[in-house]
């Protein structure tokens, strides 16, 4: 499969998805939103997909949302686009200033909503803004003894999302997530450890991604014959994750979006941008 800003691997019944714009310290732009949501609608289908990772390439799990990205490449089909890339950005409903329903990261957002299998998370450096809080729809999380998690969406002039303002204080505990969201706290790994937030702390560098496969596919290993693990693990997450839990979530990221909207029309957004740019990591 032909991708432009991640990188994909079946292995064992584990379909490894690798952020890939490590230039931009895998900064998410709207190519990078639709080619995730391609990868993961595909993964969803595949009955030999049991588990899905989801890692990065570079010394950054991601940085956030692109500062500098182009909506305009979500809705522009290109040649080296994967067919169901292509599908993707011909079903965009055309944005609506009025309806954050229409409005790319939150059918972004959703689709980890919606994702119907265990997805873990492997955190092989930073994780920022976003790349933060997209983890919250993780599974179970493995990280680097570097990484970190920071929030700083009061420095962006936008609200938190990723219903981080619902999943946040309930995967790393209220104080946390109140030091967190509120008074921009990075979170070291080891704290994310001690919170229930990661499950496991692993080296640096080359070995981390394959330490962490070696792990799930021991765990697979025991979840009964390679035909029936896919089938199996996908219901026990519709009993754990179920569509009343779903609508909620999709309620609290459509209220956050209108929370970001009303900054941004207010002129507040551009104004916090202009004032912390200089600041945020390079």
């Amino acid at each position: 499969m032909t991708y432009q800003t991640i990188v994909t691997e079946m292995r064992n019944g584990i379909f490894i998805l690798r952020q890939n714009r490590p230039e931009k310290l895998n900064a998410r732009n709207a190519q990078m939103y639709v080619e995730i949501m391609a990868a993961l609608s595909l993964a969803a289908e595949d009955p030999e997909v049991a588990v899905v990772v989801l890692t990065a390439v570079g010394r950054f799990f991601s940085a956030g949302m692109d500062f500098d990205n182009d909506p305009r490449l979500a809705y522009s089909v290109l040649p080296e686009d994967s067919i169901r890339t292509a599908q993707i950005k011909r079903s965009l409903p055309k944005r609506d200033e009025n309806d954050v329903r229409t409005w790319l990261p939150v059918m972004f957002i959703e689709a980890f909503i919606d994702f119907n299998k265990p997805l873990v998370g492997a955190v092989n450096g930073p994780a920022i803004g976003e790349g933060f809080s997209s983890l919250l729809h993780c599974d179970l999380i493995f990280a680097t003894q570097s990484a970190y998690f920071w929030a700083p969406f009061a420095r962006a002039g936008v609200a938190p999302e990723f219903c981080s303002t619902l999943l946040m204080p309930k995967r790393l505990g209220k104080s946390l997530a109140s030091a967190a969201l509120y008074l921009g706290k990075r979170i070291s790994a080891a704290e994310a450890k001690s919170a229930g937030f990661v499950l496991e702390l692993l080296s640096d560098g080359d070995e981390f991604e394959p330490a962490v496969l070696s792990r799930i596919e021991s765990g697979l290993a025991l979840a009964g014959p390679p035909e029936l693990r896919s089938k199996t693990l996908a219901a026990y997450k519709a009993l754990i994750d179920q569509e009343s839990d779903r609508e909620t979530l999709r309620k609290q990221c459509h209220s956050e979006f209108e929370l970001i909207r009303e900054k941004g029309r207010s002129g507040e957004t551009d104004r916090v941008q202009a004032y912390y740019r200089s600041e945020l990591p390079n």
